[in-house]
């Protein structure tokens, strides 16, 4: 409960220095509106529109020498520099009028995204015949460096005569027609650019800082809120840059194409970030599922939009554009202002950043419309609005760290004070178990040693059952149990080691007469002895004698060539024949037949071959009439 109140506690600071911050941003933003209101206003030339004539061109009059020959009759009055939107050329006509001083004039159309300007002075003599001063091409249709004057304004010196001049402008655009016409002593626009190049220079360093600032703090944290933020401050920077031919001089000047869509791409973009921004910025996916819906289905319309622009024709993408960027303020602002309203702080700073792009808009928009007489290029407004609305975005970014700062104190507060809780519980369970401890270690060893003890008895018995399930109970050799093993382990060393192996099969001639004639008794005497007579012949610890069955036995001997394992088994065959046993009172004498093979084994089946091969001689000894050894390798 302390924990909890003094992160409420801080938290409740922080919220007022946010407001005192917020409060400084807004003082900076009426300061800069000033600033920029009074310098424009002192150093900005009226528009000389109202003394100008318009004629909208026909096939047949679209060339200076047919403008030169209309009459007054074709020529209209104006009252303000917008124009809608037209695939005509739009033709304007103005005296000049000498400075007074003599000093150099420039004519300025202070609209820069126009696609063509041709500007031609002439003299103003009296009689039918003109001669044409100066002629000069520009617009965003030819490369930069292809413009007569190189520079983003497009502007126009102005011939000194010393005599008033006739300047004939031909303006022809896709996008909106805009043609503001001023006349500047040059040395006083030279001035006046100069002010406000100091403007635009610290608003475009101001922009690269806060963007390179969050880039550098996306690297740091990963936090993908800074990265939404200097997509979007750069998309803003490179739109004003654009609308203001600063983009065309210095970031794309060979690229007239992209020109004409390069304010709509980027402002695309800009609203693509500012609604992923929103989104990430208000943690909309966890708290407001509806709005995210709406944003993922904005976004998606947007990436579409994007894609578009440079495939659908030019005038309906400029009308798509409006649509697509209305429809975005719409919902990124009610949203913002729909979380402000239920009292998140974040939102309410958000709304003030929006609030002030779109006052900055409005104003410049009506300045534009002719409501209002500023002075100025609209787009200073922007900048200005521009400048406080990445301040008041950058204080919800501070305030969003912040609300993530302080949930992650308490979640260590909360985990100091578990692993608190579980420490005393660690002790109080050790004082359990050391209560405990000497009896359970008491009847642990007790245990300990009782399954010890039946453990290695149990071991014994195995063992012993073990030899007993292995050897054969009547001849005290090998089962046949124990030779499927023997085989299988010696073929392998066999195959391993490349040396042969050598399989003798044995069986006693005519038992089943020595059973039927003395009876099974003498039968099993008969089949023991004969197991003493391998046992005495057969010496070698590697070789292994089993009972294979009844009668027949089976010798395997390892590391055994044929001629060894014949001269063994002969061994065998002869000692069987010379010896003989005495049961009830009768003396018994039997022969035996015996097949021996051998082979290097290559396969791990190889040796169920090698002893049915040697199975094979034994029968043919049998069938060769007995008491013999047929020896063959496999």
């Amino acid at each position: 409960m302390i924990a909890n109140s003094k992160i409420s506690v801080e938290g409740n600071k922080l919220q007022l220095t946010s407001l005192w911050v917020a409060g400084m941003i807004i003082l900076l933003g009426l300061v800069l509106f000033g600033v920029v209101v009074s310098t424009s206003g002192k150093g900005e030339k009226a528009l000389i529109n109202e003394f100008t004539r318009l004629h909208i061109a026909t096939s047949d009059t679209d060339n200076i020498t047919a403008i030169l020959e209309l009459n007054k009759l074709n020529w209209d009055a104006i009252n303000d520099s917008n124009f809608a939107l037209s695939k005509k050329a739009h033709w304007f006509s103005v005296e000049v009028s000498p400075d007074e001083l003599g000093r150099s004039q420039l004519v300025e159309v202070s609209f820069s995204n126009l696609d063509k300007v041709d500007a031609w002075f002439l003299d103003k003599l009296s009689g039918q015949q003109k001669t044409i001063l100066a002629h000069y091409k520009t617009g965003d249709s030819l490369e930069f460096n292809a413009r007569d004057v190189k520079h983003d304004q497009l502007i126009f010196p102005v011939p000194m005569t010393g005599l008033p001049n006739q300047l004939y402008l031909r303006v022809e655009s896709q996008s909106s027609l805009k043609v503001p016409i001023k006349l500047w002593v040059e040395d006083e626009y030279i001035q006046y650019i100069g002010s406000n190049r100091v403007f635009i220079g610290i608003f475009y360093g101001f922009m690269s800082a806060m963007a390179l600032l969050n880039l550098f703090l996306y690297i740091s944290s990963r936090n993908p809120i800074t990265l939404l933020y200097a997509g979007y401050v750069i998309c803003l920077s490179i739109t004003l840059a654009g609308s203001q031919g600063l983009g065309y001089r210095f970031l794309w000047p060979d690229s007239p194409a992209f020109q004409q869509y390069a304010v709509l791409f980027f402002v695309s973009l800009m609203a693509f970030f500012s609604s992923s921004f929103t989104a990430s910025l208000l943690d909309i996916k966890q708290h407001h599922p509806f709005f995210l819906r709406l944003f993922n289905a904005l976004r998606i319309i947007i990436l579409i939009y994007i894609l578009l622009i440079f495939i659908i024709p030019y005038g309906l993408v400029t009308s798509i554009a409006t649509l697509v960027i209305v429809m975005s303020m719409l919902i990124i602002f009610i949203s913002t202002l729909f979380i402000a309203y239920k009292g998140n702080a974040i939102a309410k700073y958000l709304c003030a950043a929006w609030f002030s792009l779109l006052f900055s808009g409005l104003l410049g928009l009506a300045d534009s419309f002719g409501w209002i007489n500023l002075h100025l290029d609209p787009s200073y407004l922007l900048m200005v609005g521009a400048v406080i609305e990445t301040l008041f975005m950058a204080l919800g970014i501070a305030m969003r760290f912040n609300d993530q700062r302080l949930l992650a104190k308490q979640a260590r507060m909360k985990a100091a004070q578990n692993k608190q809780n579980t420490i005393q519980a660690k002790e109080a369970l050790m004082s359990l178990q050391l209560e405990t401890k000497e009896k359970l270690e008491y009847a642990v060893d007790e245990r300990t040693y009782e399954l010890e003890i039946a453990i290695r008895e149990l071991n014994e018995a195995n063992h012993e059952l073990e030899r007993k399930s292995s050897i054969d109970a009547l001849t005290g050799v090998a089962n046949r149990r124990s030779y499927d093993k023997k085989v299988v382990a010696e073929a392998r060393r066999s195959r391993r080691e490349k040396t042969p192996l050598a399989i003798a099969m044995l069986d006693i001639d005519h038992f089943k007469a020595v059973n039927d004639t003395f009876g099974h008794q003498c039968g099993d005497e008969a089949l023991k002895h004969f197991a003493s007579v391998l046992k005495d012949c057969i010496k070698r610890p590697s070789d292994v004698i089993c009972r294979y069955g009844g009668e027949e036995f089976v010798v395997i001997l390892p590391n055994t060539d044929i001629e060894g394992a014949r001269l063994l088994m002969e061994s065998v065959r002869s000692t069987t024949e010379n010896s003989q046993i005495q049961c009830a009172g009768k003396t018994i004498k039997f022969t035996v037949s015996i097949g021996v093979s051998t082979r290097v084994i290559a396969t791990d089946t190889e040796y169920e071959l090698l002893n049915a091969f040697a199975d094979k001689l034994l029968y043919q000894a049998k069938e060769s009439g007995r008491n013999q050894v047929k020896a063959l390798e496999f």
